[in-house]
């Protein structure tokens, strides 16, 4: 076998794409919750239980052979009738190749949208208006800015990462924007309704026709 752990995750990866990478993320996943190694760091009936669970029914054998024969990635530590543990050869290495693996280009377009948008900043402004007492002029003409230009890009943005799971988190964000943009409105048009409100019963701003 050439080369380290790292590069020989890469090749397995390339070799059986996603299969692969889903397998041995729930092989991580039980090794990390495994506080009892005696038998290796994971085993092949739990594996198979967290695949179903992710919604992937086939066998994962064949690979699981090929990872430790082809790539040296894992060792067989035990084995019986009706048990199979495995260890990783180095856990750590195969982590670091599984996160350098290419992300799909419509992903990455999704996070570079995203991140010229600024979310968090965007997402700032919004509470800080909601948590005034009163908003100003500039705060009002802020908020149409907002509405009307920042929010039609917001929601590009969202409609292409709730199609993906790895871009979840951005439309949850985005959600929770929206929420904000919303509550902001809804004060706007409560505190005009109030200032009319407040010019109707004040006898100050009454027309001069009726002061005469």
């Amino acid at each position: 076998m050439i080369g380290g752990v790292r590069d020989r995750t890469t090749e397995a990866l390339l070799r059986f794409g996603d299969r692969c990478k889903l397998i041995l993320k729930a092989a991580i996943s039980i090794a990390e919750s495994n506080d009892k190694k005696e038998l290796g760091d994971f085993d092949y009936k739990t594996l198979v239980e967290k695949l179903q669970e992710a919604g992937l029914d086939k066998d994962p054998k064949m690979i699981l052979r090929a990872l430790e024969r082809d790539y040296g990635i894992i060792e067989t530590t035990y084995k019986s009738a009706n048990q199979h543990w495995w260890r990783f050869i180095n856990i750590e290495e195969v982590k670091e190749a599984i996160g350098d693996e290419i992300e799909d280009p419509e992903i990455q377009l999704i996070k570079i949208q995203a991140n010229s948008l600024n979310l968090t900043e965007l997402e700032r402004k919004l509470r800080f208006m909601l948590n005034k007492p009163v908003l100003s002029e500039v705060d009002r003409a802020l908020f149409k800015k907002i509405a009307f230009e920042e929010l039609n890009y917001v929601m590009e943005v969202y409609r292409k990462a709730s199609m993906y799971e790895e871009t979840y988190d951005i439309a949850e964000k985005v959600k929770s924007i929206l929420t904000l943009a919303t509550r902001v409105s809804m004060k706007i048009g409560k505190n005009y309704a109030q200032n009319k409100a407040n010019d109707l019963l004040d006898p100050q701003k009454e027309p001069q026709a009726f002061l005469k």
